[in-house]
């Protein structure tokens, strides 16, 4: 088992967390992590999510949507922090639904918030909200915002978001922001879409990739350095909750590493995206299937997103485990008996 590279203290033994988008990857993380720290924890779903796991570990669970402002303050109600992890994380998908769930339904928690008398809400937001650079220039907190040209609505949508949670801080409430690079990392239950791209790698299913780069973080710290925002981070500000800045060579590499075989893959120069991306997206509408390459994120190839987690490092305590070792551990997890036996299921 690897050792913790974050700790959470005893602060949160019997305090009440609410937390939005508990069923995705990282809200699952938050969760457990909470409720192993002593939290009392209330899950704000929707009507129909899976909260068995949830449950499980003794979450509380009640049914308020992202659109509905009443639910959610009654979901708050009592709750000291309020942590925003949902979020539409789709590339390609419908702008007009992405919108609602980013921007619209991060308004609406913030009024929620407010209205039930929340002290202090963390917003999740991303790297692609901070931006991106033409070269492998190493960014910081206070990066020029590049992206918005590309027409990309899920990073203009998380931007607005961040600005939405952002121009809440005061009268009262405090909000704070993170920024997690590529989140990684084992008990990747709801197949997150950098945890799917690892294990289409590990099962011979990207045998190619483009130039350019990405910045990878361990889900296990994000959900740690989450925390530390929500106990010691500056009201108003963001950080970055970033890893190992890699090259998509050299994070294959790290892949194939974890598998402990060579697996064969090809490099493309970073013309090539887009005409590659419309051919999947054309045999994906035949075959009603979600694309490898969407165009979306094909408008993204070739680009940097290189970041540092010194702010956080200085200011949270944030100190992220190796890339490896959380490749490792997310390999060992979807190799393991009960993954494998569920994908034999679904086949």
């Amino acid at each position: 088992m690897a050792t913790p590279h974050n700790t959470t203290n005893a602060t949160w033994s019997g305090r009440c967390v609410a937390l939005t988008g508990a069923t995705g990857f990282v809200g699952w993380h938050l969760a457990s992590t909470l409720r192993a720290a002593g939290a009392d924890v209330v899950a704000l779903h929707r009507e129909g999510s899976d909260t068995a796991r949830l449950q499980g570990i003794g979450v509380r669970t009640a049914v308020a949507s992202l659109n509905d402002v009443r639910a959610l303050a009654a979901g708050c109600r009592g709750v000291d922090v309020l942590i925003h992890a949902a979020a539409a994380v789709d590339f390609g998908g419908d702008r007009q639904a992405i919108q609602r769930v980013n921007v619209d339904g991060t308004r609406a928690v913030m009024e929620a918030a407010r209205a039930s008398g929340v002290r202090r809400v963390v917003h999740l937001s991303s790297v692609a909200a901070v931006g991106a650079t033409r070269w492998p220039e190493v960014c910081n907190e206070r990066a020029e915002w590049t992206l918005g040209a590309f027409d990309v609505p899920y990073a203009t949508t998380k931007r607005d978001a961040e600005l939405v949670a952002l121009a809440a801080n005061g009268s009262g409430l405090e909000v704070v922001v993170v920024n997690p690079g590529c989140v990684i990392g084992p008990d990747d239950f709801g197949e997150s879409e950098f945890g799917s791209l690892c294990k289409r790698f590990w099962r011979g299913r990207v045998p190619f990739h483009f130039t350019g780069g990405n910045n990878f973080v361990d889900v296990r710290d994000v959900a740690a350095g989450v925390l530390a925002a929500a106990d010691r981070g500056r009201p108003g500000e963001r950080y970055l909750l970033t890893g190992e800045n890699r090259r998509w060579q050299g994070f294959f590499q790290d892949l194939a590493w974890a598998a402990g075989r060579a697996i064969p893959r090809a490099t493309f120069p970073s013309w090539l995206a887009l005409p590659v991306a419309h051919v999947m997206e054309w045999r994906g509408r035949k075959k009603k299937r979600r694309p490898q390459l969407s165009i979306d994120s094909a408008k993204f190839v070739g680009l940097y997103f290189f970041f540092t987690a010194e702010k956080a490092h200085r200011e949270l305590g944030f100190s992220p485990r190796p890339l490896r070792e959380s490749l490792a551990d997310a390999y060992a997890f979807w190799h393991s008996p009960a993954q494998l036996a569920s994908r034999k299921k679904a086949a």
